[in-house]
């Protein structure tokens, strides 16, 4: 069955028909619509167009990065069965109604594996197809040009979300934006870079929320307008304006004084595109996560608006106000607290009580009445992953005689990686495999060959854990690619280590090792040194460098390019499992 935007299109209209169908997601629904568009709300606009256009990326935000209540997880995730049910109902009276069934199957699918971001077009042909580069991360994409016929050239930006078609392709979502401005490329790039280098965090994952503020927001029906008027508006006092905004989004006092004094301390950049990902916003939202039951999305729009605000010159004056100075508790007793609670959790004392008992020690209010019981899901902050790695820590060292929690200290690079993620329940089996295979090799994380079979070990403990503890189901085909990596990981380790580190911007084709010679050739008509290359299927003999033979097999996958003289510049190279992810 073939992937269409028409086919994404009809998937969408059903799963929406459920959201609306559902009392309670629909309220969710309905009440996430300000916090997505940052504030507005899209209208009657002259474009309808563009109105519906953004319903459509309120509803795909909704389906599948807004963890719900109501479901305990995805929308999109926990819809499954239902989808099924509404397809066949919506078709059955359909002539060709198997054929459509069908369709609406594959394309449910590659939204449950879709991903958002801002993609680069590196090449745009006349034919079918062109390779997009993703500016968050090291992937590049083949695209289907099926619904941008014509419209895409190289250079473009293309904003929004991509479904995977299960064959190395991708099609983009019927809701992408085609940007082509070399201001903002620029812009973005530069926001990127300084991401990376101000934190520890390489790959970058831009969600659909943070895509609809830095592309969107100021185009929303009557937004341009509205800002117009706030601007000749302003408030007198910035600072107190600022404040109420927070206590409007429900922030504890005190909290909301560290807030303001946390993003005043960094004025907000107008020209950065990017908020939320290694910067004053990222640290509030983390506190507001782990301290506070608040409305995390409803909290975010409202911390960037008093951002704007405090970074501002309050009316007739150079500078905003100081934020105001409430006292939020002593350094040193706060500090007595968390370490009360490391050590409960240590020695295995029970959670919830060690965490009531850590909010009255800190002065917060747990937003419970004693005895209720919770439904609030796991709360969707940055670096959730690394704090359930800590947590799995705690436990295996309160509950196991024999552990060595070294074992697991090669999981702080899966922090790294994943600390865009902010739901536990959302990492996947295929962010492990990108971890795995890639991310850890491109980056030259692993220091030896013992740290590469540490954290194979460690990733099995952590997915045990995780289906244990939280029934996290990162999936038997990872778990069973570990087998694998536990000798191709340190192989794949000790190849790169050959190579010299390639530039941020080296490109590169993908090839998959047919055969390796293993011995120097004298010539290039002698080597057995082939590549396939993985976008043709067209096969080529080369001379690999020496330095490599030894490390690499059949099955093997590489990143360069061949030269005229039939020799091959290898930038990166990756284990046999990384298959999964290439399609």
């Amino acid at each position: 069955m073939s992937l269409t935007p028409s086919s994404i299109e009809r998937c969408l209209e059903v799963l929406g028909g459920l959201v609306r169908a559902h009392p309670e997601l629909n309220a969710e629904f309905e009440g996430s619509t300000e916090a997505f568009f940052q504030g507005g709300r899209p209208g009657a606009a002259e474009d309808l167009r563009e109105t519906l256009l953004a319903g459509r990326r309120h509803l795909e935000w909704f389906l599948l990065e807004h963890h719900s209540p109501a479901l305990r997880g995805s929308a999109a995730e926990k819809l499954g069965e239902a989808f099924r049910e509404a397809a066949a109902r919506s078709t059955e009276d359909e002539e060709d109604g198997e054929r459509l069934r069908g369709e609406l199957e594959v394309a449910h699918e590659a939204l449950l594996r879709s991903h958002t971001g801002v993609f680069e077009v590196e090449t745009a042909g006349e034919d079918e197809g062109a390779w997009a580069r993703d500016l968050g991360g090291f992937g590049t994409y083949a695209l289907l040009t099926v619904g941008l016929e014509g419209r895409v050239r190289s250079g473009d930006l293309l904003v929004g979300r991509l479904y995977p078609t299960g064959d190395g392709g991708n099609v983009a979502s019927p809701t992408v934006a085609i940007v082509r401005s070399p201001e903002i490329n620029a812009a973005l790039t530069r926001d990127l870079e300084r991401i990376r280098n101000e934190g520890s965090v390489n790959v970058l994952r831009i969600s659909q929320h943070d895509i609809e503020a830095m592309f969107f927001a100021e185009a929303l029906p009557g937004q341009e307008a509205a800002a117009e008027a706030e601007a000749e508006q302003a408030p007198e006092d910035p600072a107190a304006a600022a404040r109420a905004l927070l206590d409007a989004a429900g922030l504890p006092p005190a909290l909301a004084a560290s807030a303001l004094r946390e993003l005043q301390g960094t004025p907000r950049d107008p020209g950065r595109l990017m908020h939320g990902m290694e910067d004053p916003l990222a640290r509030v939202m983390e506190t507001l996560a782990f301290d506070t039951d608040v409305d995390l999305d409803r909290a975010r729009a409202a911390l960037l608006q008093a951002w704007d605000l405090i970074s501002a010159p309050a009316a007739g004056t150079e500078a905003a106000a100081p934020a105001p100075a409430e006292a939020v508790g002593d350094d040193e007793a706060r500090g007595r607290a968390v370490d009360a609670f490391a050590q409960g959790r240590a020695r295995g004392e029970d959670a919830a009580e060690l965490m009531r008992k850590l909010e009255e020690d800190l002065g917060i209010d747990g937003g419970e009445a004693d005895g209720a019981d919770s439904d609030v899901p796991a709360p969707d902050f940055p670096g959730v992953v690394g704090a359930m790695i800590d947590e799995m820590r705690w436990e295996l060292a309160a509950t196991r005689d024999d552990h060595d929690p070294a074992t697991l200290d090669p999981l702080k690079h899966l922090a790294a990686f994943a600390e865009p993620i902010g739901v536990f329940e959302e990492l996947r089996g295929r962010d492990l495999f990108q971890f795995a295979t890639f991310w850890v090799l491109e980056t030259r994380a692993l220091a030896s060959d013992d740290e590469a079979v540490a954290l194979v070990h460690a990733l099995r403990e952590f997915c045990e854990w995780a289906l244990d503890a939280h029934e996290v189901d990162l999936g038997s085909e990872f778990l069973d690619a570990l087998d694998g990596l536990e000798t191709s990981l340190p192989r794949a380790r000790r190849a790169n280590a050959a190579l010299p580190t390639p530039s941020a911007d080296a490109e590169g084709q993908g090839f998959e090792v047919v055969a390796v010679d293993g011995a120097q050739p004298e010539s290039f008509e002698v080597s057995g040194d082939r590549l396939r290359e993985r976008s043709s299927g067209d096969e080529f003999t080369v001379i690999l460098p020496p330095s490599l033979r030894e490390h690499l097999r059949a099955g093997d996958h590489l990143r360069g390019t061949i030269r005229l003289e039939g020799d091959a510049e290898v930038l990166t190279c990756y284990p046999p499992e990384a298959r999964s992810l290439l399609g």
